[in-house]
């Protein structure tokens, strides 16, 4: 319950806790029907006439807004509003309509104000239905906001991950110049080295142990100039996955959605029971209120199916969408021309016809608000995950070239450098010395392929973390 009102006040007290679009489109169609419906059975001489003093209480409720929203919520668009101001705005305004409408009967007609009939159906319908435009519309807004705040969070990620790709780019060709100007000529030497060494012993028919293990060693050597190029090589290929087109700019809009994507079941029976109850009380009573209830219930159960099937994509939306709203008249219709029938009888039951139609405008409206959200939310979604792949390849990027500056470093001045020098030195002492025992060159040898052996090794661990 506190989440749920934490997150209608987030949603309804901003910017659109008051908005003149939203009361024109939303609010004020509904309300102006059921105050000529309303006036119409209070001594109303014509519905011109009852149109004329229906209108007195919209003009003054459109003034009071005008100007409670500058004097009690001037600030909206910039912070959110106490919840007590924007539901004392919300029903004074229903107030004030229900008021006026009184006192535009009296004095232009000379009519009873019939207060206890004016005001509770006035109050009720303008709070409700100003507070569930605010809550669904600033919903969309602030869903609005938040994908912009990550469409530019994605566009800072696009320049850290092309400041990070140049930086890669060059790590690579200073890991590639380090193979090329350094490692490769001092293995290339040492391999030539040992071949030397080698040749001069077989021309000397020399079959001593060292002979094979100097023979090992030269395999090692030709290991390592392999295990260099192969490391070279995957030092130049470019890695990186660029298949993450520059994002556009969102394309919705209000306007775009003027034509419904979805038939959402819940903003549905809202909108229609909120209808119900507001021309039907002061209609018939609770009696037309149940029976209000009991028709949002059958119109919510018949748009069932059409829901699903959108949801689904099971049927093309122009097929669904005539079947369902030319339903929605049919089935209003006829749930008011069998109320009798089935055991409802109201005083006053509006016209077949024209429950179908004010219904079946219900519902469209209330299909707009639902696509409007599912569209802002879309966007939403779709810049989150966008943003979260950024953010993954930035740091895939960052720990890609952190592994090349290792590398680079342990090529150039780390074991890897110190190891093949080693056995550089080894084999030219070897050369040198010749009152050596078999057993100190044998030791010698051995000591150096493990060396060769080991920098093999860490040149396949370096290339594995590329």
């Amino acid at each position: 319950m506190k989440f749920a009102l934490q997150r209608f006040r987030y949603a309804a007290t901003g910017r659109w806790a008051i908005s003149i679009r939203t009361y024109l489109a939303v609010v004020f169609p509904f309300g102006y029907l059921t105050s000529i419906e309303r006036e119409e059975l209070l001594n109303a001489r014509s519905i011109s006439q009852a149109a004329v003093i229906a209108l007195g209480g919209e003009l003054a409720c459109a003034l009071y807004l005008f100007v409670a929203q500058a004097l009690l919520l001037g600030n909206r668009t910039r912070e959110l509003q106490p919840l007590w101001k924007c539901v004392f705005v919300w029903f004074s305004a229903g107030l004030v309509r229900g008021l006026f409408t009184a006192v535009n009967a009296k004095l232009g007609f000379d009519q009873s104000y019939h207060l206890g009939v004016r005001l509770p159906a006035a109050i009720f319908y303008t709070g409700v239905a100003m507070a569930l435009a605010a809550f669904y519309f600033g919903t969309i807004e602030r869903r609005r906001m938040e994908a912009r705040a990550l469409s530019s969070l994605g566009r800072v990620l696009e320049q850290e991950e092309l400041g990070l790709t140049e930086i890669e780019s060059q790590t690579r060709l200073s890991a590639i110049a380090v193979i090329e100007d350094q490692l490769l000529p001092q293995v290339s030497q040492l391999r030539n080295g040992i071949k030397n060494m080698l040749a001069t012993k077989w021309a000397s028919g020399s079959q001593d142990v060292e002979d094979k293990t100097l023979e090992d060693l030269y395999q090692q050597s030709l290991g390592l100039s392999r295990s260099l190029e192969e490391q070279k090589k995957s030092y130049g290929v470019y890695r990186l996955d660029k298949s993450f087109e520059k994002e556009n700019e969102s394309s919705f809009t209000y306007l775009s959605s003027l034509l419904p994507r979805v038939i959402s079941i819940r903003v549905t029976f809202v909108m229609v029971l909120v209808g119900s109850f507001t021309g039907q009380f002061a209609r018939n009573g609770f009696d037309g209120v149940i029976a209000g209830a009991i028709g949002a219930t059958i119109i919510t159960l018949y748009l069932l199916p059409f829901s699903q099937l959108l949801k689904r994509k099971l049927l093309s939306p122009w097929i669904i969408y005539p079947f369902a709203y030319i339903g929605v008249f049919f089935v209003q219709g006829a749930f008011n021309y069998l109320q009798p029938t089935v055991g409802i009888s109201l005083d006053y039951p509006f016209p077949a016809w024209y429950s179908g139609i004010k219904t079946t405008y219900g519902v469209f409206i209330a299909s707009i608000i639902a696509s409007l959200i599912i569209a802002v939310q879309g966007d939403f979604e779709g810049k989150s995950e966008r943003g979260i792949n950024l953010s993954q390849k930035v740091e895939r990027i960052s720990a890609s070239t952190q592994y090349l500056e290792d590398s680079v470093f342990a090529s150039r001045y780390g074991t890897l450098q110190g190891k093949i020098t080693g056995v550089t030195m080894a084999l030219h002492l070897m050369s040198g010395m010749t009152n050596v025992s078999s057993e100190r060159k044998s030791k010698l040898l051995s000591e150096a392929n493990e060396m060769l052996a080991n920098s093999i090794n860490e040149i396949e661990r370096l290339r594995a973390r590329i």
